[in-house]
């Protein structure tokens, strides 16, 4: 009965977040755009969608918020990928769904990294290529290996849950 307690007390404290995310894939002359948390990890610009809101209309959001760009045209479903990602050990977890989307910014010149708007974010140009996704640590791992076969056409389901 101890066990069952303590199993049952482990899962309340458990606490599942699911999120529903936009991300950018830009490209340009053979390279992408890649933000990062400065001091932490890159990632594909892009962010949350708000309840009530369309993954294309949050991206566009979350491009003007990050980067000021006033003008952006949302092109083509390139694919979707769900993670798992614990947040605090043993305590707390996230279930994010991304949605990608090819997207065109003619404001963006990739011979020169776009400044941000919020001071926790940088931006960078990297020719778009499966071994800089993995040498750069583009988060999340799972995309390294897949984006560059979603943006050639091959529109897939990826999750860190299949292995």
């Amino acid at each position: 009965m101890q066990c069952v307690l303590r199993e049952l007390r482990e899962v309340l404290v458990l606490e599942i977040r699911f999120r529903q995310i936009a991300r950018a894939v830009i490209v340009k002359q053979n390279k992408i755009l890649i933000a990062k948390m400065k001091g932490a990890h890159s990632f594909l610009p892009g962010g949350g969608v708000e309840p009530g809101e369309g993954a294309k209309s949050a991206l566009q959001r979350e491009l003007q918020e990050e980067l000021g760009i006033e003008s952006c045209s949302v092109g083509r479903f390139l694919g979707a990928m769900e993670v798992f990602i614990e947040e605090v050990p043993n305590e707390a977890y996230i279930h994010e769904v991304c949605h990608l989307f090819e997207v065109y910014v003619d404001s963006l010149n990739p011979t020169s990294n776009p400044d941000s708007t919020e001071s926790h974010l940088e931006f960078y140009w990297m020719e778009f290529n499966e071994e800089n996704l993995v040498s750069h640590d583009v988060l999340p791992t799972v995309i390294q290996k897949t984006l560059t076969s979603l943006y050639q056409g091959d529109i897939q389901w990826v999750s860190s849950f299949e292995v």
